[in-house]
């Protein structure tokens, strides 16, 4: 299949394709439906842009165009361990005083739904010197093409590992592209190094007509030249940038009024993004502002990679004697609790020396030995942490660990929590109607324009490229974990790092749970608590919680891959197509 031809069927597929507004995070297994009605063009750069970007002191830019033969493709496929739809390639060769300075290529890979078009410079030392995107095709997801992303492949050789959620941090909203553009750039770097730096091919007798003389473009910051198209819509949604002037524009508000403005930031290792409609673009503006300031002062607040932070000064002195911290951290810490009492310990913010000891805050993952594992399990349990609050004001207070190996790990509900001091945010300012999602935590408040609910797609727990369906939500939050998101394979054996605080040993059987309660905090903390469970004591569980309703997949005993849904997740769920036969048949 060509790139051509690809690019014509993502446009079909595009066309059977119906959901709303709003694109969370797939690396917790969610994503939305792609609208046909909302396809975008963004074009960002011109091949002439893109060139002067790339090679900014080149007096001249020669270009190499090559077919490779079966073999030399098969080879390139074996090295990249993927297959190429390209017979070959066009390079482009940066001189300047006759001296070659870098190399480039501009290429394409699919999306989600669509083709998307960037450069990628190659020094003569084999390491990326710039990257761009010219065009990117989905309606969301573009934040793949600003330089707070891009930057990440910077330095980057054929010797390096590029992987996404690793070596490249995920985007909300555009996970597969963020996967692609990783394959795109090892492929990039692979045909540079086979081709131009081992010396197979020969720059020097290019002729003139194949050159470009580099006029010098005045090229702006991606940010500031983007420009998008909307080939279906009328409408645009810019990114958004906090207006200079606002305010009441009076008389009665209409759909045609209303703008969605987002904005989008790295907190807690993940992408946060606050999405609002409005037609008070200063209002709007201000409530994103201050709801993302609310989830960066909560990472400082809990976050175990911040030395300064109120819970790494707990995790330091809290087993030798009691340690002062805030109402909130207490608040989080006590609410912990709660999950661990429910769900009778599979819920446990202590497991952090467990997840450590198999290796999943490293590169790579290792089974310990028993031993280590049972030295380990006493320092687990929540019945280690003694909270007492003030007497008078009952908000402030101490922490206390039991066992001296005993540390909190705040990351199975801490996302979910800020998630809720943000919404208190942005209802504040008045806000109605409005999506926050933090690393795949989720709440949505209100519903996007003309539609009578938020349209949250639903994964295949193990088919990336399939969507099994959207859930339907309005003023509820959403989370879902899943044994895909970090794990590691050993003698043919699925590790996840969802570790049973119990056993010290990670939790198999379960494959996903995707859980929809009111608030942020219960979401996140009962995706934990279900998929520790397992499938029958996770629903028993599910059932005893009001207003909460849960999905999970599981793996049987024959090996098939079925799953489970309370009847409120039922009506609250839409599956796509035959995509979903019939409960209990999720097999491949």
């Amino acid at each position: 299949m060509t790139i051509k031809q690809i690019l014509i069927t993502s446009l079909l597929l595009s066309l059977l394709v119906v959901s709303s507004a709003f694109i969370p995070d797939t690396a917790k297994a969610q994503t939305e439906l792609e609208p046909a009605d909302n396809f975008q063009l963004q074009a960002y750069l011109t091949e002439e842009q893109a060139l002067a970007l790339i090679f900014p002191e080149c007096d001249e830019i020669l270009t190499d165009e090559f077919v490779m033969s079966p073999e030399e493709k098969n080879s390139l496929e074996k090295l990249l361990s993927r297959r190429l739809y390209e017979d070959g390639f066009r390079t482009y060769i940066g001189k300047r005083d006759g001296a070659i300075q870098g190399y480039a290529i501009i290429t394409e890979e699919i999306g989600k739904f669509h083709p998307f078009t960037f450069v990628v410079g190659v020094g003569t030392d084999g390491k990326i010197t710039n990257i761009a995107v010219l065009v990117y095709r989905e309606s969301r997801g573009g934040e793949i093409a600003k330089k707070r992303f891009l930057y990440q492949f910077l330095g980057k050789s054929l010797k390096n590992p590029v992987r996404i959620n690793k070596d490249i941090i995920n985007i909300t909203g555009a996970t597969m592209s963020v996967q692609y553009m990783c394959a795109g750039v090892r492929k990039v770097l692979a045909v540079i190094n086979e081709y131009y730096l081992s010396g197979k091919r020969s720059v020097s007798d290019l002729k003139v007509a194949n050159s470009h003389v580099v006029t010098q473009v005045k090229v702006k910051a991606i940010e500031e030249t983007s420009k998008s198209q909307n080939t279906k819509s009328k409408e645009k949604t810019p990114p958004f940038s906090p207006p200079s002037q606002g305010g009441d524009r009076g008389g009665k508000e209409s759909i045609s009024d209303i703008k969605l403005l987002k904005q989008t930031r790295m907190i807690m290792g993940t992408f946060a993004e606050v999405s609002i409609y409005s037609n008070d673009e200063k209002t709007a503006g201000n409530a994103i502002e201050e709801a993302l300031n609310e989830m960066e002062r909560m990472d400082r607040l809990m976050s175990n990679y911040k030395n300064d932070s109120e819970l790494s000064k707990v995790n330091k002195k809290a087993a030798k004697s009691p340690v002062p911290c805030n109402a909130e951290l207490l608040d989080v810490i006590e609410q912990s609790q709660y999950y661990s009492e429910l769900s009778g310990g599979a819920f446990d913010i202590t497991v952090s020396p467990i997840v450590a000891l198999w290796g999943f805050f490293r590169e790579k993952g290792h089974v310990p030995p028993d031993k280590e594992i049972e030295k380990l399990l006493p320092a687990v349990s929540y019945k280690n942490i003694v909270v007492k609050k003030n007497a008078e004001t009952k908000k402030s207070g101490t922490v206390f660990f039991k066992d001296m190996k005993t540390q909190i790990d705040l990351g199975a509900i801490g996302k979910g929590y800020a998630v809720d001091k943000a919404l208190e945010i942005i209802k504040k300012c008045g806000i109605d109607n409005g999506c926050i999602n933090l690393g795949g935590n989720i709440y949505v408040l209100g519903t996007p324009p003309g539609k009578n609910a938020w349209k949250i797609g639903v994964q295949h727990p193990r088919d990336g490229n399939e969507i099994l369906g959207y859930l339907e939500l309005k003023n509820e939050a959403t989370a879902t974990s899943g044994d895909y998101e970090r794990f590691f394979e050993f003698n043919g054996k699925r590790y996840s790092h969802i570790i049973n605080p119990q056993t010290g040993r990670p939790v198999s059987g379960t494959i996903a749970t995707t859980i929809v309660a009111p608030t942020g905090t219960e979401v996140d903390a009962l995706s934990t608590s279900v998929f520790v469970l397992g499938h029958e004591k996770g629903m028993e569980l599910i059932k005893k919680i009001p207003n909460a309703d849960a999905m999970i997949a599981y793996e049987e005993k024959d090996g098939k891959i079925a799953m489970d849904m309370t009847e409120g997740f039922k009506d609250k769920f839409k599956k796509i197509g035959n995509s979903l036969p019939e409960e209990k048949d999720l097999t491949r």
